[in-house]
């Protein structure tokens, strides 16, 4: 872990910046010298992933960690832990699907049309137009950004949120106060979509607490990642 709250939020300036300066380079050079038109969704995730991956990585092996006797456990406990996974993914959603209804009730309480609802919510010539982009993505693409989404950010993110900035709150804060920070920074790092993600960030860092057992997490974090990008589509 860190040694302090300054060391972590250092590191996370300094991942967050490495990582979008070189989303950026990334994108420049495919599209406006190689003129490739490449999508933002095919760089900054697996860009964002492999940047936390190799920064955690070292920091972990300068602090000690013996990564060969991590391996050997994570493949000895690999059937529990994807159980585990699984467990709390049906749980996650279960939740999903109870804010689904709830909206639902709202809605019909309401009285809203439902052609109105699916105008409002961009549905339409919107979402067709949005799956006929998906659509068009070429094979390779859509592997690349299934692989960016669903194992390398994964990775990275539990590795950093939970194992580095999690772990280091935790030894100096309560559980509630060390998930509500980490899941905060977890969010920013997503734009937009920060308040969409900071529930599932607060999930995550509820499963870390309670099974210490970053396989799980990330397993988790993937099938999370996985389903969200399906119901994309």
């Amino acid at each position: 872990t860190c040694d302090s709250y300054r060391h972590i939020f250092e590191l996370f300036l300094f991942v967050t910046a490495i990582a979008v300066a070189l989303s950026l380079g990334a994108l420049f050079l495919f599209n406006k010298v190689l003129k490739l038109g490449v999508d933002e969704l095919n760089v900054w995730p697996f860009v964002q992933g492999a940047v936390y991956t190799l920064i955690c990585l070292r920091v972990l092996k300068d602090r000690g960690v013996d990564f060969k006797a991590a391996w050997r456990d994570w493949n000895a406990k690999a059937g529990s832990d994807a159980l585990n996974a699984l467990k709390y993914f049906a749980a996650y959603l279960l939740i999903i699907g109870a804010m689904l209804g709830l909206v639902m009730l709202v809605i019909r309480l309401s009285g809203m049309p439902e052609a109105d609802l699916v105008r409002r919510l961009g549905g339409g010539r919107e979402t067709g137009a949005a799956i006929q982009t998906a659509m068009g993505v070429s094979r390779l693409e859509f592997t690349l950004r299934l692989f960016s989404l669903c194992v390398l950010a994964p990775i990275g993110e539990e590795l950093f949120f939970r194992r580095l900035i999690y772990t280091t709150l935790r030894k100096k804060m309560s559980f509630l106060r060390t998930l509500f920070a980490s899941s905060v920074l977890f969010a920013v790092t997503h734009g937009v979509a920060s308040l969409l993600v900071f529930p599932v960030s607060l999930l995550l860092g509820y499963v870390y607490e309670k099974k210490g057992r970053l396989p799980v997490n990330i397993m988790l974090h993937g099938l999370i990642n996985l389903f969200v990008t399906g119901v994309k589509l």
